[in-house]
């Protein structure tokens, strides 16, 4: 800096302790604007008491207009991050990359020939049923020691236990946790140093940081994992129940790894009531593959057998919930059981879930009641949950069931009016197809 410099800097900063010792002498708005920008610097960790509201209000819109600039700035890098992502992948095909690239139907078709099957990870015994769907962005979402991460990890196992490459994104925890985690699994050191690429975000995917992130995508592997979606969403200055920042954040994360073959499994949390991960029926919306909600039933822990049941919340696929037991959404698909009774190494299984009786359960919702519902909202379009409850007759568990069952399956559309869902029928003939 010149001498010039720090000497108006000098003035500047001896101005705003002037202005904080003397009792607001002078307006705040006749200093210099940097001396302005002192002030309010310095009132933001050391309380003014006296000020006056329009002193307040003034300092208070400087604050803003500081947010906004660094808002500004994470959108910049964004953007950035995008530009360089574009470069990178045209220079690798040789030529220029279009968003709006027509699809190869034909190999569509084919790919469509065959059932769409959950392939990576997979259920203890003999059954050859897995548990998320390549090229799709599932989840898994669950209260704190619920065993998300313990579900994640044993899934990691199995995937480079057959030299298959795993990625672990991770907002929560650290390197050696994981690890350790994956070595009480069973792993070994040479299948975590070859096939197990661990990253702990410090901060916003930057453009510095686009050449790392592709070289990631490139690896071909079969699973990533994004272990902690709130914070990872407020790291890229994002918010959780914001249906535009979810889909910016899936942009940005997750559909890249998607497009590239890979397993994506994003874990998040619920509130403690243990029904709805924040922000929930957006961050549902992006997912393309199978949902899971996992409930615990006994702590995991050193010296005890905990269980928790994993059950389907949403499964475009359809081949997943297939083999879960009928009944009311969430449905009872499989146990995970990480047992350390008696031993410092645990044994871990996932077995599918076995309905111990026949007590009538449905693989849908009654017809007459998505039936009355799709009736009320082609007479009522914009209805809200509670206003479907009063109309439509039937047990309240059947009327949610059957709602949700219409959402998902593009029959039901949700429109978010501030707070509130309004609910509007994809079909205005209100007939089932």
């Amino acid at each position: 800096m010149s001498d010039v410099g720090t000497s108006q800097f000098e003035i500047n900063v001896r101005l705003a302790m002037s202005w904080l010792l003397g009792a607001e002498s002078i307006a705040l708005e006749s200093l210099s604007e940097e001396a302005q920008k002192i002030v309010t610097a310095i009132s933001e960790r050391v309380p003014v008491p006296g000020l006056d509201d329009k002193t307040q209000a003034l300092i208070d819109a400087q604050r803003r207009e500081a947010a906004e600039l660094q808002d500004a700035q994470k959108i910049a890098s964004y953007e950035r991050a995008k530009k360089r992502a574009k470069e990178i992948l045209r220079k690798e095909s040789g030529g220029q990359v279009y968003a709006w690239a027509p699809v190869d139907i034909a190999a569509a078709w084919e790919t469509a020939e065959n059932e769409e099957q959950a392939d990576v990870g997979r259920l203890s015994g003999d059954m050859p049923i897995g548990i998320f769907y390549r090229g799709k962005i599932n989840g898994v979402h669950a209260e704190s020691e619920a065993g998300k991460s313990w579900l994640a990890c044993l899934i990691v196992v199995q995937e480079i236990r057959a030299s298959r490459y795993v990625a672990y994104i991770d907002f929560e925890d650290d390197a050696a946790s994981i690890v350790r985690r994956l070595k009480l699994l069973g792993a070994s050191r040479r299948e975590v140093v070859t096939f197990f690429q661990y990253h702990s975000p410090t901060g916003p995917l930057t453009e510095d940081d686009e050449q790392e992130f592709q070289r990631l995508i490139s690896l071909k592997g079969t699973l990533v994992v994004l272990d902690g979606m709130t914070e990872a969403m407020a790291m890229e200055g994002l918010k959780g129940n914001d249906a535009e920042d979810v889909a910016s954040w899936h942009a940005k994360m997750t559909k890249p790894f998607a497009a590239a073959g890979w397993a994506v499994v994003v874990l998040d949390h619920v509130p403690h009531d243990g029904k709805r991960a924040i922000g929930s029926q957006h961050k549902k919306s992006a997912l393309t593959g199978v949902s899971y909600l996992l409930e615990p039933v006994r702590p995991i822990g050193k010296g005890v057998a905990g269980k928790s049941r994993l059950k389907v919340e949403k499964d475009r696929g359809a081949w997943v919930r297939s083999h879960a037991i009928p009944g009311p959404t969430p449905q009872h698909f499989a146990d995970l059981v990480i047992n350390f009774e008696g031993t410092f190494l645990p044994t871990a299984d996932l077995w599918l879930a076995v309905q111990a009786d026949n007590k009538g359960y449905k693989a849908e919702p009654p017809e007459r009641v998505r039936n009355d519902i799709l009736a009320f909202l082609a007479v009522s379009p914009g209805a809200s949950k509670s206003a479907i409850r009063r109309a439509v007759k039937g047990a309240n568990d059947d009327k949610d069931w059957a709602l949700e069952w219409l959402i998902d399956h593009g029959q039901v559309s949700i429109e978010q009016v501030g707070q509130a869902k309004r609910h509007h029928p994809a079909d205005p003939a209100g007939t089932l197809p």
